[in-house]
């Protein structure tokens, strides 16, 4: 199936009933909404379509699809994955986790750039970029079938088939600038040549052109991964990692200020596990739920125990002061570790540290009452145990929202 079929029919997928319904739920106006999709959809299918790129990244794709059941009759059509009883909100909590994995690095700076274009709020764009993740993968899911990872590989084809649909400021934001970006203008330049003869030469010049935007372009990705990979080097088995969270650039480390309703002013990383729980608790039309919970991300622990470090101490006041100002929230606090090591031991560390982090919340005066913690052990992975990445995020607090 050519890329262009498959961005046009998934594109397709939202309009209407189903546009309508995610409108209402992020709090935006559908014209609002189908500008952010029309900028998002490109980016996300190029996003796959790298990761597609390896049989491994396609196969890692597949047991996403393949656990979610996003594969099933549900996922057909969007319309029909909608109706099912609190869909968008497992859908969010389903695919916030994955935006990183697609989009490696960038995932927060294209949010917040279709957001900007679009004129909707940053939180309702990552929002909608996790609701519609889940929904693009069970589109996919369902046409690949059986055909396993070259079915999916075949299925989305190169990346640079979709990303040079992306608006041209996204796809600067998707790495596409400098070299990249001058090569693919001037195949663009080439291919409007005018008369059968220009357009020979412009076929031409493309056939050479559109490899070298995408060698770039998978260049930069690589240089990207790895330099996160040596920033963020996996912890011991059954710890917590700290992922840092992306800033409004793409950047690690990106600080914001935040006044909360009661006057008290927090400083906290853009898009970091603090300003999803904000945009959750403040937005009305997302229901609380058991299967939406937020991971923190730069919280520690000492190497095999539940003793807290220091650096966590930041998030954790975060916590406490976002508590005291929404007097109606409680929280539920989860522990979770990888499938390495004795999974009875995994089970009791992971329930001692999410207890750990309550009790420092509780600490900064926060009423018990409104608190509760359990472990799971290696259970609910978000990644790949087989790979040391998806260990290290599997190791990890999260945050579940009981009442609001």
């Amino acid at each position: 199936m050519a890329a262009s079929m498959l961005l046009n029919q998934v594109s397709d997928e939202f309009g209407g009933d189903a546009l309508n319904r995610i409108a209402s739920t992020i709090g935006e106006s559908p014209g609002k909404i189908k500008t952010a999709l029309t900028d998002m959809l490109p980016a996300l299918l190029g996003g796959l379509a790298s990761k597609a790129q390896t049989r491994e990244g396609a196969h890692e794709l597949l047991d996403v699809i393949h656990r979610d059941h996003l594969d099933t009759a549900q996922y057909e059509h969007v319309a029909d994955a909608l109706q099912a009883p609190n869909a968008l909100g497992n859908l969010m909590s389903t695919g916030g986790p994955l935006l990183d994995t697609v989009l490696p690095g960038k995932s927060g700076a294209v949010s917040n750039w279709v957001a900007s274009h679009a004129g909707i709020a940053p939180a309702a764009s990552k929002s909608l970029m996790s609701m519609v993740l889940p929904l693009v993968l069970g589109l996919i899911g369902r046409r690949v079938g059986g055909s396993g990872e070259s079915g999916l590989m075949n299925l989305l084809g190169k990346p640079q088939t979709f990303l040079q649909d992306a608006p041209g400021g996204l796809s600067g934001v998707l790495g596409l600038g400098g070299a990249a970006a001058s090569a693919a203008g001037a195949a663009r330049t080439a291919a409007s040549g005018i008369g059968q003869q220009g357009q020979r030469y412009a076929a031409s010049w493309r056939r050479w052109l559109l490899p070298l935007v995408i060698a770039l372009a998978v260049i930069a990705a690589l240089l990207g991964y790895f330099s996160k990979r040596q920033a963020t080097a996996p912890s011991a088995p059954g710890s917590v990692a700290t992922v840092p969270a992306p800033g409004a650039a793409g950047n690690p480390g990106d600080f914001i200020e935040r006044e909360l309703p009661n006057g008290v002013k927090l400083r906290l990383p853009v898009n970091g596990v603090e300003d999803q729980l904000l945009a959750f608790i403040e937005d009305a039309n997302r229901p609380i739920s058991p299967t939406i919970w937020f991971s923190f991300d730069r919280i520690e622990f000492d190497t095999g125990a539940a003793t807290l470090k220091p650096s966590s101490q930041e998030q954790l006041r975060n916590i406490a002061e976002i508590l005291k100002a929404y007097p109606q929230v409680t929280l539920k606090l989860g522990g979770y570790t990888d499938n390495t090591g004795n999974p009875q031991q995994n089970q009791q560390l992971s329930g001692e540290r999410a207890t750990s982090a309550m009790n420092q919340i509780v600490a900064f005066g926060i009423d018990p009452a409104r608190l509760s913690a359990e472990g799971y052990g290696d259970q609910h992975p978000v990644a790949d145990n087989a790979t040391a990445e998806g260990r290290q995020r599997n190791r990890r607090i999260d945050i579940n929202v009981t009442a609001k």
